[in-house]
């Protein structure tokens, strides 16, 4: 009996743990390792079957309550366009064509609203777009929406653009594309800000005169570029008006001879005949170099043109893509939409950036780094990529500065030494426009890290032929 208390003792210990024992700590999994993103193509080039890619609407002018009517002025752009003049929508949205039908992504490709708004039954074609739609409370407020023209009906989406809601007829206006020739706007005329008001035919439209009124209020709700008036009411300068109606006494002198402008979180978009220029508006200081054309700084970025191509410029001044893209659209979340030739991809420039690198031609269709001869380093801005080892072969973009190429063939032709880079893609030097180093490629698709102006490079005023 004594025996068998012992063993039923024993079985009981065994099960509720009894007698001293080290505790066995828990086991905790190790971390997967977080595969680095290389790549640059978020969505590559004709993974999408759309056809147009557009940011969304938005106003070159604002306008203010005056007297019981509306005064337009430019005032500063806060944030990404899809937030300057309306509230509550989503950054992360684009809109998009295919079929001819209109559509919204989001800037991973996703499909928030799926194409099926025809664009020929809307009002002058134009689709999704941006409008106004009368408040409960009788005001009009900015939306984005779209209006089939056959039926006379209208729709305004939901701010994640996932749905829309139906609206009266007669509830929705077409702001982006009414004549705004007869509205009143803020200008300097003899050095004093006020309203200009064109004078009306008995018909509505303006009749090319013009009455001026000193304006004491305060209706700006941001800093605005307005025009500089002389007595016959030709624009002279544009000139920067604080919030409170007062003129700036550090204007900077660029603003007077340029004939547009416009004024986005914090930079001066400024042009002057063909030329387009960035000013830091808080140091009044021009930043990278003249293009042909640009768009305004969002979250960190502004698409450039030059000879034809657009690139991305970041806010120290500094390309951060090849010159290779047709077209490109904002950045948002580190994302921007890029058209080559006919068809639409998305890349990933914010990733590319933190590693220390550009999205070159390289990083963007390059071949196999272990096939390369060497290493060309660009020292100059706008060297022409062309189709073949010479100055007759067709140019299909350009380089910017401190950017890194595989080279896999060279050729001498037309005075100068031809590195193919890629397929049917060979970049000339004469010598100093580029540095080519033996050995394989090890750039990693990417420029060095140090950023620098050779002396070779162009000043930002010249408006020189592309290289090559």
């Amino acid at each position: 009996m004594k025996r068998k208390w012992i063993i039923s003792a024993l079985c009981v210990c065994l099960i509720s743990g009894c007698g001293k024992k080290d505790e066995v700590p828990e086991e905790t999994a190790e971390p997967e390792p977080v595969k680095e993103e290389t790549g640059v193509w978020v969505k590559e080039i004709g993974e999408m079957d759309i056809t147009v890619a557009r940011a969304l609407d938005a106003f070159e002018q604002v306008e203010i309550p005056y007297e019981g009517t509306m005064v337009l002025v430019d005032e500063e752009r806060i944030g990404p366009p899809a937030e300057w003049f309306s509230s509550g929508y989503t950054e992360n949205a684009m809109v998009v064509e295919s079929g001819g039908k209109h559509g919204v992504y989001d800037y991973d490709g996703n499909v928030l609203y799926e194409p099926s708004i025809n664009v020929h039954s809307t009002p002058f074609g134009k689709g999704i777009t941006m409008a106004k739609v009368k408040d409960e409370d009788g005001t009009w407020k900015y939306v984005y929406g779209t209006c089939n023209s056959t039926i006379s009906s209208a729709m305004v989406f939901e701010p994640d653009f996932t749905a829309v809601k139906d609206v009266p007829f007669a509830d929705y206006q077409f702001a982006p594309y009414q004549d705004t020739s007869t509205y009143p706007f803020f200008a300097i005329v003899d050095g004093t800000f006020g309203v200009v008001t064109p004078g009306l035919k008995e018909d509505g439209t303006a009749d090319g005169t013009h009455s001026f009124a000193p304006y004491s209020g305060t209706g700006l709700t941001r800093n605005a570029i307005v025009p500089v008036m002389d007595a016959t009411y030709k624009t002279s300068s544009r000139v920067l008006v604080f919030q409170n109606g007062s003129i700036g006494p550090d204007v900077p002198e660029y603003l007077g001879k340029y004939q547009e402008g416009s004024y986005a979180n914090g930079f001066y978009r400024l042009k002057y005949d063909d030329s387009v220029i960035f000013m830091h508006a808080d140091t009044a200081t021009q930043i990278g170099w003249a293009y042909h054309d640009a768009k305004n700084f969002v979250n960190g970025y502004a698409p450039v043109k030059r000879y034809g191509y657009w690139a991305l410029l970041n806010e120290n001044g500094d390309e951060v893509t090849d010159y290779v893209f047709s077209d490109i659209s904002y950045v948002c979340d580190g994302k921007a939409y890029v058209r080559i030739g006919k068809s639409w991809g998305i890349i990933n420039v914010e990733q590319a950036v933190k590693r220390g690198q550009n999205v070159t031609w390289t990083a963007l269709f390059g071949t196999e780094k272990k096939d390369s001869l060497g290493t060309l380093t660009v020292k100059v801005t706008d060297l022409n990529f062309r189709t073949g080892p010479d100055i007759t072969y067709e140019a299909i973009g350009n380089s910017v500065p401190n950017s890194k190429y595989p080279v896999y063939e060279t050729a001498e032709a037309s005075g100068f030494t031809w590195y193919r880079i890629d397929e049917g893609v060979w970049v000339p030097s004469e010598g100093t426009w580029a540095v080519y180093e033996k050995g394989v490629f090890d750039a990693d698709e990417g420029p060095a890290k140090d950023k620098h102006r050779a002396e070779a490079t162009p000043t930002p005023e010249a408006t020189e032929e592309p290289k090559g």
